[in-house]
């Protein structure tokens, strides 16, 4: 909610557009205590879990 780079609005719009047209295979993280770089640990411990579990959930066998 703090990113002035790409505002939170336009994040929540996305994903409204995404239920519209009853999209499938989307998340959305937000972050509400960051701006566009994160700062705090557990943003990136986040971040990086969840880019895990995409690559490990996609190309594993």
């Amino acid at each position: 909610m703090l990113d002035d780079n790409v505002f939170y609005q336009d994040s929540v719009r996305l994903a409204q557009k995404l239920i519209e047209l009853h999209k499938g295979g989307w998340e959305l993280a937000g972050y509400p205590m960051e701006r566009h770089g994160f700062v705090h640990a557990d943003s990136w411990y986040d971040e990086y879990r969840r880019i895990h579990e995409l690559m490990r959930d996609t190309l594993q066998p």
